[in-house]
C-alpha cells in the first residue's frame, strides 16, 4: 500500500475547505491588512524553489504552478492584527501569499501542490495556533492542526484565498509581566546584548538599560543620586525622550513592545505593541514619528505618537538592531543591518528604502552629520568608518580601540567619541583629520551609550554596571561616576 505522507494527508484534510467558496475570488490582501511585501521572487514554470527571510522558510515544490509567477509573502502590522486577536493569544507574525501569473496577469489562489510554511521563534511552542484571517477580519483557526517541533511551527498552504496569523497563548509559561514586577519570561534574543542612555532635554534627568538586565534605572543628573529603578522588563533595548521630555518609551524585544512613562511621576502612561524583535529606536525631530527597528521581522515600524499608534512598516532589511538615527533635517532615517553589515537609507516622506552603503564589519552605533556624513563603528575590524552618504561610499577609516560600538558625534561637530568595549576606553577623534587625540581610560565596557549634552562640555558613557561616566570634554578625563548608591 502507499504509503500516505504528512503532507499528502494535510492535503486530503485541506483542500475540501476551499473549494466550496474560499477560491471564489481573489482577495485584495491590502485591504485586508497586509500592505508590506517581505519576500518577492520569480519562480519558472513548473519549478520549485526555497526561500528564507528572517524566521520564515518557504518550500514551494515542483509543479506547483504551471505558468511563471511572481511570488509574493505579504505581512501587516502586528499591532493592528493583535487588536483583533482572540483573548490570551498574542500575534507571534501575520503573512499572506499573493501570487500573479505572468503570462495571463492573473492572480492565483489554488496551488496545484501546498507550499510549506515555516516559523521559527523561541515563542512558538506546543500550543501556538495557526489562524486563517477572513476577509472581514475574522480569525478563525484552521482546522488542520500545525505541526509544531520545538519551537518550529509548520503548516501546508493548498492557495492564497486568505491570510493567515500565527499565535501564542499570551497566559501561561509565555505569561508578559506587568509593569513594575520580576519578569520570569525566557528572552526572546537574549544572547544579543546592548545598553542605552537617554537624557531628558533639560538635562536634569538620564535613564539607562542593559538588556541583561530586566529592569532600568532613572537617575537625577543634577544630584548625582538614583530616583528610581522600575522593574517588568526582560529584554529593554532602547530609551529615547518624547512629548517635550515629559514622558520617555523604552522598547523592549521580548515583550514586542513601547512602553510610555510620565517622566514627573514615573509611572507607566501606556503601552504600544509592535511585535516580538523591537530594537532601537528613534524620534523624528518634529517629534511626532517614533521609528523602531525589528531584528526579528528584519523590517522598521512607523509609530505615531500623538495617536500612539504603529501607521506603517518598512520591509526590506537585515536584522535592524540597535542602530537608526535621523537625518537632522528629518529627511532620511539611517538603518543599519546586523546581517549583511549594512547601512539602509530610507525617504522618511515616501517610507521606502532609497539607498543601502557596504563595506562595513559587525557594525554598531552610526552618528550622522547635517554636512552628509556618516560615522559608523566597525567591531569587526576596530576602526572608525567615515561615509559620503552623496557618494555612497567609504571615504576614510579610523583605527581605534578593540570592538568599537559607540560613534558619537558632539554638538559642534569637531569631535567623535569611540567607545572599545575589550578595553573599557573611548578614543577621542577630530574630526578636522581623523585623527585620536586622547585615549580616555576607566570605564567599563561601553558600548552604543554615549551622550553629549548641549553646550558640548559634557559627555555621558553608560558603563557594564549601569552606572554613568561623566567626561569633562576638554580635559577629555572622567569627573565623576553616578551610580546605584546600593
Amino acid at each position: 500500500m502507499k504509503r500516505l505522507t504528512l503532507v499528502s494527508f494535510m492535503m486530503a484534510l485541506i483542500i475540501p475547505l476551499f473549494t466550496s467558496h474560499a477560491f471564489a475570488a481573489a482577495p485584495n490582501f491590502q485591504a485586508l491588512g497586509f500592505p508590506d511585501v517581505a519576500l518577492e521572487q520569480t519562480i519558472d514554470a513548473g519549478e520549485g524553489a526555497k526561500f528564507k527571510y528572517g524566521q520564515v522558510k518557504i518550500e514551494i515544490p515542483e509543479g506547483t504552478f504551471v505558468n511563471k509567477v511572481k511570488f509574493q509573502v505579504v505581512e501587516g502590522s502586528l499591532a493592528d492584527f493583535q487588536a483583533r486577536a482572540p483573548e490570551g493569544e498574542t500575534v507571534l507574525m501575520n503573512f499572506a501569499f499573493q501570487v500573479t501569473d505572468l503570462i495571463t496577469k492573473e492572480r492565483i489562489i489554488k496551488f496545484n501542490k501546498p507550499v510549506m510554511f515555516s516559523y521559527t521563534s523561541p515563542s512558538v511552542s506546543s500550543k501556538s495556533k495557526y489562524y486563517n484571517i477572513l476577509p472581514d477580519g475574522a480569525f478563525v483557526l484552521n482546522t488542520v492542526l500545525p505541526e509544531i517541533h520545538g519551537n518550529t511551527l509548520t503548516h501546508p498552504n493548498p492557495g492564497a484565498p486568505v491570510g493567515w496569523a500565527v499565535t501564542s497563548p499570551t497566559s501561561s509559561e509565555k505569561k508578559t509581566p506587568s509593569p513594575g514586577t520580576k519578569a520570569e519570561v525566557e528572552p526572546f534574543d537574549g544572547s544579543i546584548t546592548n545598553n542605552a542612555l537617554a537624557i531628558s532635554p533639560d538635562e536634569q534627568t538620564a535613564v539607562v538599560s542593559d538588556s541583561r538586565v530586566q529592569s532600568i534605572r532613572v537617575y537625577d543628573l543634577a544630584r548625582g543620586t538614583l530616583r528610581k529603578e522600575i522593574d517588568g522588563f526582560v529584554t529593554p533595548r532602547n530609551v529615547v525622550f518624547v512629548d517635550g521630555g515629559k514622558t520617555f518609551v523604552v522598547s523592549d524585544s521580548t515583550l514586542g513592545t513601547l512602553r510610555f512613562y510620565d517622566l514627573k511621576q514615573l509611572t507607566l502612561k501606556d503601552e504600544v505593541v509592535v511585535g516580538p524583535g523591537a530594537f532601537g529606536t528613534a524620534v523624528s525631530p518634529d517629534g511626532r514619528t517614533l521609528y523602531v527597528n525589528n531584528q526579528a521581522h528584519s523590517s522598521v515600524t512607523i509609530v505615531d505618537l500623538e495617536k500612539r499608534k504603529p501607521t506603517a512598516v518598512i520591509a526590506g532589511f537585515a536584522q535592524p538592531r540597535q542602530g537608526i538615527v535621523m537625518s537632522p533635517d528629518g529627511r532620511y532615517v539611517f538603518v543599519t543591518n546586523f546581517k549583511g553589515d549594512k547601512v539602509s537609507v530610507v525617504d522618511a516622506a515616501t517610507n521606502s528604502i532609497v539607498r543601502e552603503i557596504t563595506g562595513f564589519e559587525m557594525i554598531r552605533g552610526i552618528s550622522v552629520t547635517k554636512d552628509g556624513i556618516l560615522y559608523a563603528a566597525n567591531s569587526g575590524r576596530d576602526s572608525i568608518s567615515v561615509v559620503d552618504i552623496a557618494q555612497g561610499k567609504i571615504i576614510s577609516e579610523v583605527k581605534v580601540g578593540r570592538e568599537p560600538y559607540g560613534a558619537a558625534l558632539s554638538p559642534d561637530g569637531k569631535l567623535l567619541f569611540a567607545s572599545s568595549k575589550v578595553d573599557n576606553t573611548i578614543d577621542v577623534i577630530t574630526v578636522s583629520d581623523y585623527r585620536v587625540i586622547k585615549t580616555i581610560k576607566g570605564f567599563l565596557e561601553p558600548r552604543q551609550a554615549i551622550i553629549f549634552n548641549r553646550a558640548g562640555d559634557v559627555a555621558y558613557v553608560l558603563n557594564r554596571d549601569l552606572s554613568i561616566s561623566w567626561v569633562n570634554v576638554k580635559d577629555r578625563v572622567i569627573m565623576n561616576t553616578i551610580q546605584d548608591d546600593k
